[in-house]
């Protein structure tokens, strides 16, 4: 979904990598990166049956990185082809509903960032100028990561929140300036 006010700023809004968070999940992987972001919502299940090698652990940080930097990255080397399948299903508990919920929860977004988008243009003396994108990913609480300069990473519980733009907002007045 993409959401313009006029023709000076843009802010992108999809789905951003479950896969390497269900991954994670599934797998119990540790590392300092993948413990910063929650677990996904509905919870995935322990696969402790399934057999990888350990450097899948020590890939996991790049393969997150190259995911949300570039919006994709191919798959570790010695990843277990059960666990694309094992995603799918866990994404079927959801599907039905999960388009159209997360397209009321950007509508949601959209209205609350018109609104400062007029307070952001009275306080400049200018329409505000800036891109940003805005990944979505379904884990637990309200949770928000600046990814890059133009980047953001955001829960979907955040994005249904009424305070979806207070900690959005340093980054939007960051970009617009």
């Amino acid at each position: 979904m993409e959401l313009s006010g006029d023709s000076t700023w843009v802010i992108r809004s999809g789905d951003g990598p479950v896969f390497p968070l269900f991954v994670r999940d599934a797998l119990g992987i540790r590392t300092p990166v993948a413990d910063a972001i929650p677990r996904l919502v509905p919870r995935v299940p322990r696969m402790s049956d399934v057999v990888h090698p350990p450097e899948l652990v020590e890939d996991w940080d790049r393969w997150w990185r190259g995911c949300t930097s570039a919006g994709s990255s191919r798959d570790p080397s010695g990843l277990p082809g059960v666990l694309h399948e094992a995603c799918t299903q866990w994404r079927a508990l959801t599907a039905p509903d999960d388009g159209f919920r997360r397209d009321d929860l950007r509508r949601g977004f959209s209205d609350a960032l018109h609104e400062l988008m007029a307070d952001l243009e009275q306080e400049l003396g200018r329409r505000p100028v800036f891109e940003l994108e805005v990944l979505q990913i379904p884990v637990e609480g309200q949770f928000w990561r600046r990814l890059g300069h133009a980047k953001v990473l955001a829960s979907d519980e955040l994005l249904a929140s009424r305070n979806v733009i207070a900690p959005l907002e340093s980054v939007i007045r960051d970009l617009a300036r």
